[in-house]
């Protein structure tokens, strides 16, 4: 009997490789056509605006602005393009409040604001914000709230981290945890003696502090801060200062618009 040897031919091989291929194409394509579904049911569910689209149905728009072009009102409140808007998730110190270290005051909430101003002013990118999480906000009202990104840096989540403000109860785990380490290692307000921001504006003041109120109403229904390049210029009465934006806000007053 002969003795044979088969050899496969290189062109079969080929073959094999095409059709399972062919297969693995259509598995995919078959694959994606469910995914590409639901996805496009959660996204009608998250609409998503551009920055400074107006949306139909008066839903909070996203904006964004050059570093330089945001205008820091105190520690947690920013005016990007006319809206004025809290920073979610946290609670900085009132720009008058003032916190103890080693026995002597210490101006922490104009501390914070500075800080605050300082990230957007030395921004590398542009300043992107979106709608926060209104639910677990810790707010009442129908004030704007926004997360902001400078680049790949969540605001809120420096803030926090450097000491500069406090996570605003089940906002965020992430932020608890960076609260957690900044406290910790005594970083900026976690260093001394400080009234909770919630409580300064209810009235209550460290024994010997000299806490000041620096905002005041401009005109017949809006107010200012000290930090806004404006300031200078009002006419109000200095003596009717108001103590916190929130107070403002609980008397009918809104930011002052910038003139166009």
């Amino acid at each position: 009997m002969p003795f044979c040897i088969l050899i496969a031919s290189p062109v079969s091989n080929h073959q094999t490789i095409e059709v399972a291929l062919r297969r693995s194409f259509r598995f995919i394509l078959l694959l994606s056509i469910p995914v590409a579904f639901a996805l496009a049911i959660y996204m009608q569910d998250k609409p998503v605006h551009a920055a400074g689209d107006t949306p139909s149905n008066g839903e909070q728009k996203a904006l964004e602005a050059q570093g330089r072009d945001v205008l820091v009102i105190d520690g947690d409140t920013i005016m990007i393009d006319g809206v004025v808007a809290d920073i979610a998730g946290i609670d900085a110190p009132e720009l008058g409040q003032q916190c103890r270290h080693n026995g002597n005051f210490w101006d922490c909430g104009m501390s914070s604001a500075m800080q605050l101003r300082k990230y957007f002013a030395m921004a590398p990118f542009t300043v992107r914000c979106w709608p926060g999480d209104k639910e677990h906000s810790g707010k009442d009202d129908d004030f704007p709230i926004v997360e902001c990104g400078i680049g790949e840096r969540d605001v809120a989540a420096a803030m926090v981290s450097d000491g500069e403000a406090l996570p605003i109860e089940g906002y965020s785990h992430r932020y608890d945890g960076l609260s957690e380490e900044a406290d910790n290692a005594g970083i900026g307000i976690h260093g001394g003696d400080m009234i909770p921001p919630g409580e300064w504006r209810s009235g209550a003041r460290l024994d010997g502090e000299n806490g000041r109120c620096l905002f005041v109403p401009e005109g017949d229904s809006h107010y200012l801060g000290t930090l806004d390049p404006r300031y200078k210029d009002t006419t109000a009465d200095r003596r009717e200062f108001l103590c916190s934006d929130e107070q403002a806000r609980s008397e009918g007053l809104s930011y002052a618009p910038l003139k166009k």
